[in-house]
Order: C-alpha cells, then structure tokens, then sequence
C-alpha cells in the first residue's frame, strides 16, 4: 500500500496580509496628498498676507514722516497744553515750513526687527487635521434635496451667494458642482439662472472662475437645467453619485469640448 503525498501549503495564506497592506497604502498616500495641497494653499496664503504687511508698514513709515501728520500732532499738542507748547507752536511750525521741500528718506524697517515666521508655529500647522477627510468633498450651489442625497455619499461644502468666493478660495474640495434646482424660490440661491436676476448669476460665474483657476472639475447636477445655466461650459453633467466620481477620477475624459 502506498502511503498519500503531503501537498505543500500554497502561497495563498501568507499573501493575504501582503495583498491587505497594500491596498491599505492607497488611502493613507491619498490623505498624505490632500494635506500636503492644503498645506502649500495655506503657505501661499501666508506669503501673501506677509507681502501685505511689509506693504502697510511701509505706508505707514510714510505716513509717519509726512509734513501733514507731523502738522496735525503740532497742533494738536499745543491744544492739550497751550501754556506751554503754545508758545513754541510758531516756531515749530516755522521749522516744519521750511523742511516741506526737502526729501526724506523714511526708515525701513530692519529684518532682524521683523518677526521671522519660520521659528515660530506656523498658523496653517494648526488648521491642519491629522485625519483629513480620505472621501469626496464637494463644493455646491446646490438645492435641498441635492444637498441631501450628497451629503449622504461625501462631505459637502454649501456655498453661498455671501461667501462663494472666500470658500472656493480656501476650501480643500474635490470639484465644484452646481444643482439646476438651486434657483428654486425659498432657498439661498432662490431665482438663480432665472433671466434678469443678474445677482446670482455674477457670483456663480465668479465662483465658476476661482473653480477654474484651481484646476476643480465643473459639475452640473440634475436634470432639466435653466437655459442660462445649460449654455455654460461645464466639465460634466450628472445625474448620479457615480458620474461625480468619474468626473474627479477622468475629468480629462469627461471634459466638455
């Protein structure tokens, strides 16, 4: 009798943690991606606020140094203490007067006096989550029940005639789409597309052109569109969550011609 042959055990067990660890990087390499667009967005942000100050301190240096300003606190003291600066007022005025044409150079201000963000926390390190949102975020114009059936599939970002633009600037969102129910009366972006109602449609054609600047596919959701939003160049059109996520995934190939 002969005895039976021993099978040797397969790769099949020691493969699954493999295969697992590997499709678990695809999501944590996603999240590491968002964050680090979020993060140089808020770093862009930070250098141009910086620029602005440097700008306002120099106006201000500036300011300070005008015969105008110097005129006005002149005054001003002798007006609080007549007795005593009153006397002098003539003659300071009299040394002002014969400076007016004499350029000054106005004092900048030293870098080392300048406070140096880069030894400091940096303000976009504290708006930075650990835990990013790994799903679809949307930023919409959208009615109410698009807002509903959305929000129950990814994480909406509603935006409003008030505040489209800051949002669409700021926001860490995936694309833009816009409900054709949205100008539905009662809701925030009540009459929009409606001819003559030209309010709304400057903000959404603003808000479509910061979305185009930052590169965020253009969504059109819903069907039987006003005429005035159905003429625009959209990216893609849908009906169901599906073709937004294509829309993000391909939007080369969803791309209106």
């Amino acid at each position: 009798m002969t005895e039976p042959t021993a099978t040797p055990p397969g790769p099949g067990p020691a493969s699954g943690p493999a295969s697992g660890a590997a499709s678990g990087a695809s999501p944590s390499a996603a999240s590491a991606a968002k964050a680090n667009r979020q993060a140089a967005r808020l770093r862009a942000a930070l250098r141009e606020r910086e620029g602005r100050v440097q700008e306002l301190e120099r106006r201000l240096i500036a300011l300070e140094t005008s015969t105008t300003v110097q005129f006005g606190r002149l005054v001003a003291g002798a007006a609080r203490n007549p007795r005593r600066r009153g006397v002098r007022l003539p003659r300071e005025l009299y040394r002002l007067w014969k400076k007016r044409n004499i350029p000054s150079v106005a004092p900048t201000v030293r870098e080392s006096d300048r406070l140096q963000l880069d030894h400091v926390d940096r303000p976009e390190d504290r708006l930075l989550i650990s835990q990013p949102c790994e799903g679809l975020v949307i930023a919409g114009v959208l009615g109410r029940d698009a807002a509903a059936t959305l929000s129950g599939e990814a994480k909406v970002v509603a935006l409003h005639p008030h505040d489209a633009t800051i949002v669409i600037e700021t926001a860490d969102v995936d694309l833009l789409v816009v409900d054709t129910a949205a100008g539905e009366p009662g809701g925030a972006w009540a009459y929009l597309g409606v001819p003559g109602m030209y309010d709304r449609d400057r903000v959404l054609h603003e808000v479509r052109r910061l979305a185009r600047d930052r590169g965020l596919p253009l969504v059109l959701w819903g069907e039987a569109p006003a005429p005035t939003l159905a003429v625009l160049d959209w990216d893609a059109r849908a009906t169901t969550f599906a073709r937004l996520s294509a829309a993000v995934a391909t939007p080369a190939a969803t791309a209106a011609p």
